[in-house]
């Protein structure tokens, strides 16, 4: 197992792929299968059996950005005990890190020695609630814990590591452990190392983005080509005399002025579109699937160290004032998140458009757009 965890880490360093973890995000249509084995072993009373590998397996379907439902089978199969516990639990996005759950676990417990626990098999119908944090290390690599406690003196807890070899299929491995009630004096413990892949097809969210989260980059640059103005643009025309220079500022006023013609002209520069970041109706918050776009901006924005403009729209609900307001919030969130991420503040530049330009209750339009100035 050691080889295993060393060998998903060292795959890590060289893969280059984008991570969409589905513990802690969910998006609406979206299905994950996750199947592994786990090498468990049980202790109560003392009594010890010592590990097995068991399957482990199951399904998770996003409901929309902020829930899923999940189903969950694990086995707990010993050298010389047996029994499952088969989970249904509703899942909740708190943030693109933090994720709650709860819901019924059916843990069976069988084979046992009858001095253990005072009989041979046991079933405990636990209600369980717990939290699910994940972050990420590299782009590929991610650190995850969960834990959970239930009726039935149940507790239950999780931690690893997951590797993205692309951005549907993942690696995970971790270690698990599981005490529950054997009876009223003692409890039984499972504990052992797991490793599994998990899978996601389908899904998109409320605005019919790809299974990734992504936004189709291409379409918004097509359609935003009017937002690629100059700073401070300096250019020299084809038609004039080389020792002729002319200057455009934002609002498109041109300034010719006379040089020496040896004089150097410094290259044109322009801000140009990068992707946008979408949210909800009469919302600034972040939208978790969305948070793959803000991690390439602020991987870009630190690598480059170039200057990056937010321009911050709303659809055409609302007055003027309400949707300038609403702009300069969302323009806020994405600003605030990619300063949290060690993004330098001073290389952000704000602009509020509002509504300016929308046609209605345009879902494309609750969005901040972001330019590259380069």
């Amino acid at each position: 197992m050691k080889k295993i965890i060393a060998a998903m880490i060292a795959l890590a360093a060289v893969s280059s792929a984008a991570y969409a973890s589905p513990l802690t995000t969910y998006q609406k249509g979206q299905t994950e299968i996750n199947v592994g084995m786990w090498d468990a072993s049980a202790k109560s009373n003392g009594y010890k059996s010592d590990g097995e590998w068991n399957f482990t397996g199951g399904l998770t379907y996003g409901i929309n950005d902020k829930w899923a439902a999940q189903y969950q089978y694990t086995g707990l199969s010993t050298d010389h005990t047996g029994g499952n516990m088969n989970e249904l639990n509703a899942l909740y996005s708190i943030n693109p890190e933090v994720a709650a759950f709860g819901g019924w676990n059916r843990i069976h417990m069988s084979d046992f020695p009858d001095r253990v626990f005072g009989s041979s098999d046991r079933t405990n119908n636990v209600a369980q609630l717990g939290l699910i944090a994940r972050h990420p290390l590299t782009d590929g690599l991610d650190v995850y814990a969960k834990g959970a406690l239930g009726t039935e003196q149940t507790t239950m807890w999780e931690a690893g590591v997951d590797l993205a070899i692309d951005e549907d299929l993942d690696l995970n491995a971790g270690y698990h452990y599981l005490n529950t009630k054997g009876n009223d004096d003692n409890n039984v413990s499972y504990k052992g190392f797991m490793a599994g892949v998990s899978y996601r097809f389908g899904g998109s969210n409320e605005y019919g983005t790809g299974t990734n989260g992504m936004i189709d980059d291409s379409a918004y640059a097509r359609a935003n080509q009017e937002e690629r103005v100059s700073t401070v643009s300096t250019v020299q025309k084809s038609e004039t005399p080389a020792a002729v220079v002319t200057t455009t500022n934002n609002a498109g006023a041109e300034t010719t002025v006379q040089v020496p013609a040896d004089t150097p002209v410094a290259a044109p520069e322009n801000d140009y579109y990068f992707n946008s970041v979408l949210f909800n109706e009469d919302s600034s918050d972040i939208i978790p699937a969305q948070k793959i776009n803000l991690d390439a901006f602020v991987k870009e924005a630190k690598e480059t160290g170039h200057v990056f403009k937010l321009v911050g729209r709303t659809d055409a609900t609302g007055s003027a004032d309400y949707n300038e307001n609403l702009a300069s919030r969302r323009i806020k969130a994405v600003r605030d998140y990619a300063v949290s991420k060690g993004v330098d503040a001073s290389k952000l530049v704000e602009m509020v458009k509002g509504s300016e330009g929308s046609t209605g209750k345009n879902e494309g339009d609750r969005r901040v757009d972001i330019f590259e100035h380069k």
